[in-house]
């Protein structure tokens, strides 16, 4: 399906409706991708449901679609949750732009002993719309129908009694006897939702590492080499996409 991809959240789509973008995507769709009437788009509700689309208003104030049927685009079927250190500026954009795009159901941004903080609350919630919005365009980008969240950060005593609810995994560089790939061979009960814990660029401190333990997460290794903090958390999503997801024999198809 080569077409532009656009979401509306706030309505309930259907076919034969006609919607509006939202005014930063009237920019995008006008002024960058130049769309004039006549042309094939889809637009999603962020929930799991696409529709192709008919572009039947093209202005620089208003660009509007009429939509035609509904597209089977699935949504992953595997939730993983990715709790991810806070790394240095920067680098968490590409953290969310690639859990995205590998099918990662939530981003909870968790400030560890060793991460870079930022307590200030506005700019917290300003780097939050950011990585929101790179959510969004990475969501459209690969035409996923639904659409992440990610969270305003937390600090990892917060984080912990979330653990209990998951299969829990956290690569460590500690760990030298338990290799993901052997814990993928295990089966995944039907419905487990599966959390993937990532630490900040100096790791986990001990203490940390003994609360996670002791809340039932698995410690892992990824292999023989240390991997950068944004490297782990894409590494280790496509491994368990691969092993119990979509992106494995049973999940994907063409």
């Amino acid at each position: 399906m080569n077409m532009f991809f656009f979401f509306k959240e706030d309505e309930k789509l259907s076919a034969g409706q006609k919607v509006a973008l939202d005014s930063d995507d009237i920019n995008h769709a006008y002024r960058v991708l130049r769309l004039k009437g006549g042309e094939e788009v889809a637009v999603a509700d962020g929930r799991g449901r696409a529709f192709s689309g008919e572009v039947v208003t093209a202005r620089s104030d208003r660009v509007e679609i009429v939509l035609h049927r509904l597209l089977s685009l699935e949504k992953p079927a595997l939730r993983i949750d990715l709790f991810q250190s806070l790394p240095k500026s920067g680098k968490f954009d590409l953290v969310v732009r690639q859990a995205v795009e590998l099918g990662i159901h939530s981003i909870v941004p968790v400030i560890s002993e060793r991460s870079v903080p930022h307590r200030d609350r506005r700019q917290e919630e300003k780097r939050v719309r950011r990585w929101q919005n790179i959510a969004r365009s990475a969501a459209a980008q690969c035409r996923r129908p639904d659409l992440p969240s990610v969270e305003m950060p937390c600090d990892f005593t917060s984080a912990i009694p979330r653990v209990a609810r998951y299969r829990a995994i956290v690569p460590w560089e500690k760990e030298k006897r338990v290799a993901m790939a052997g814990v993928l061979q295990e089966s995944l009960p039907a419905g487990q939702d599966v959390l993937l814990f990532i630490g900040p660029e100096g790791g986990f401190s001990d203490a940390e590492m003994e609360a996670l333990r002791g809340a039932g997460a698995r410690t892992v290794h990824l292999g023989p080499r240390i991997l950068r903090t944004e490297t782990a958390a894409a590494a280790a999503v496509v491994m368990i996409q691969a092993a119990w997801g979509d992106l494995s024999e049973k999940g994907f198809s063409s």
